[in-house]
């Protein structure tokens, strides 16, 4: 059975993708544990063989086996933590992910899958390819997404890695991290409290469940082992239809069967108008690209919010 470890493995996606493969591969995983991941794995009780690691450490050293693959998702999330303390993205989704690289380096691991971001793109694209424009980031998350995109890329021709970067575009879905905004319309939503939205709601957001993320990580797991060595491949993963923010969070309130009252603030000049994905490369390369509609995603969602909350 091949070995495979994920970085982040406690946190949202990290989770979903354990579940998935908890019987298909030998998977091992390591999460700092920190809070709002901590909270995922109280809650589930059911991430198995997870470590408490560090990815700036020699991780792979202390594992029982060396993986054939590893999934690299760890990282610091969001965009508006990048304008207060700049200095902890740089040092995990940089430092981080060269150290990833070293430790693949270092123990003969050929094989990267990494999580990028949508926010690599440059502003004012109407739908982004994975050839659109990257020259400008609006924030600096997406420029240290894109600056780990650029190190994987100079590995991979060095070292022989084969790597395939995925450029998410909003995933939400049940276990949702407390502080993407899903949670945090949920939260409100229930306690009969404003929101809050930007452009009067009018932002624009390619929403994608997890699920859908999770199945193209299965079928890229299994494609990667074909791919000739040393290659590395960028691809978007989004739904493609995008809908306001304000249109999301009426889903939401509709699907929890409650009112909702909105206070409208200005966009910040750090976040992208809108994001709209063309994952037609992702379909032609392993025949699947994201399929979950808004209401079946936000249904599952606000499902597993109304058992299952954070404290």
């Amino acid at each position: 059975m091949p070995s495979i470890l994920i970085t982040g493995a406690a946190g949202f996606i990290g989770y979903h993708l354990q579940q998935l493969w908890q019987d298909k591969y030998l998977v091992q995983g390591i999460d700092l544990l920190e809070q709002a991941t901590l909270a995922v794995a109280l809650r589930s009780k059911k991430i198995k063989n997870i470590n408490h690691a560090s990815i700036h450490d020699n991780f792979i050293d202390n594992l029982p086996k060396k993986p054939d693959l590893l999934v690299h998702l760890a990282a610091e999330t969001g965009i508006s933590g990048s304008i207060h303390a700049p200095n902890k993205y740089l040092h995990t989704n940089v430092v981080g992910t060269f150290n990833v690289l070293e430790q693949c380096r270092k123990n003969g691991v050929k094989h990267l899958i990494y999580a990028s971001s949508s926010s690599v793109y440059s502003p004012n694209q109407s739908v982004m390819h994975e050839n659109s424009e990257t020259s400008k980031q609006l924030s600096f998350y997406g420029t240290s997404k894109k600056m780990s995109e650029v190190m994987i890329e100079n590995y991979c021709a060095q070292f022989d890695i084969t790597a395939i970067g995925l450029r998410f575009f909003t995933v939400y879905g049940s276990y949702t991290r407390p502080d993407m905004a899903a949670y945090k319309f949920m939260q409100a939503i229930s306690q009969n409290k404003k929101i809050t939205l930007y452009n009067e709601g009018m932002v624009m957001r390619d929403f994608t469940h997890v699920s859908d993320v999770v199945h193209a990580i299965d079928l890229l797991a299994e494609k990667i082992q074909t791919q000739t060595p040393g290659t590395h491949q960028l691809f978007n993963i989004g739904f493609g239809k995008p809908i306001s923010v304000k249109n999301y969070a009426e889903s939401i309130a509709e699907m929890l069967e409650r009112e909702i009252t909105f206070e409208f603030k200005q966009l910040p000049n750090n976040e992208l108008t809108s994001t709209h994905s063309n994952s037609d490369k992702l379909h032609n390369f392993i025949g699947y690209k994201p399929i979950i509609p808004l209401q079946i995603g936000v249904k599952e969602m606000t499902d597993w919010f109304k058992v299952t909350r954070y404290e």
